[in-house]
């Protein structure tokens, strides 16, 4: 029940015995012979009536002031309500605003790395093209081993001289390809050939009294040099340059 219907319900309570005296005194006039003797009846009904007005007005100030504080504590709950909304809105801005810097500062970051990177890739490629481009033009033939013994890289003398192409030499075995015969024929065995030697023990070997073959399988005198290639103290593979001595005799 609400506030208002309590009050409507108190005045109504009121009413209705104040409204029951009144009638009371009405039948109690009509049957009385000698009305002198009773309070007169306007007085009474004043008094009754000031009497009500009173109550009405002490229940109808009592419940305001009831009302005040119920609306007066609800204000205040009210008021810390919005106190704690505020304080945590200006932590979630200051979240915010921290978290939004920390994302630049790692955007900018990241942004300088990817820079970074491509300017390294570019510079990587660069220089890639560069040796390639030196490798191409060298008059000597020049080939890469892993520790495998097989082709990694060749240049183009090294291509011509040898009848392969780049791309049938390129991941095979070197040995197997062009080193692979004596002079009489006999099988030439890969732990006796200086050229691969340099990718096992670590050193540069060079001669000229070695043969290599051409894919018609002739065979032509060459000088060789095979170099080992290491990386962070570790023999990853060779580096062999060679020339066919026949174009110099």
């Amino acid at each position: 029940m609400s506030d208002n219907q309590k009050l409507f319900l108190k005045i109504g309570i009121l009413f209705c015995p104040a409204t029951f005296v009144l009638f009371l005194m009405d039948i109690r006039l009509l049957q009385a012979d000698n009305s002198s003797q009773l309070l007169p009846y306007p007085l009474f009904s004043i008094m009754v009536m000031v009497l009500l007005c009173v109550t009405v007005i002490f229940i109808t100030k009592k419940t305001i002031g009831t009302l005040l504080k119920k609306i007066q504590e609800q204000k205040n709950q009210l008021d810390e309500v919005n106190n704690a909304l505020e304080s945590t809105t200006h932590d979630l801005e200051d979240r915010v605003e921290r978290r939004t810097f920390e994302i630049s500062v790692a955007n900018a970051s990241l942004n300088r790395e990817i820079a970074e990177r491509i300017q390294a890739e570019t510079e990587r490629k660069k220089i890639k093209r560069q040796m390639e481009l030196i490798l191409e033009s060298a008059g000597e033939g020049i080939f890469g081993l892993d520790k495998e013994g097989n082709v990694t890289f060749v240049n183009k003398a090294a291509s011509i001289m040898l009848d392969w192409s780049q791309e049938e030499l390129v991941g095979k075995s070197h040995h197997d390809l062009v080193h692979h015969s004596y002079k009489n024929g006999e099988t030439y065995p890969v732990e006796k050939c200086p050229i691969h030697k340099a990718y096992r023990d670590g050193k540069v070997h060079f001669g000229s009294d070695e043969l290599f073959w051409t894919k018609e399988g002739k065979a032509f005198p060459v000088e060789y040099t095979s170099t080992p290639i290491v990386e962070n103290k570790i023999i990853t593979g060779a580096v062999v340059l060679f020339r066919d001595l026949t174009t110099f005799r």
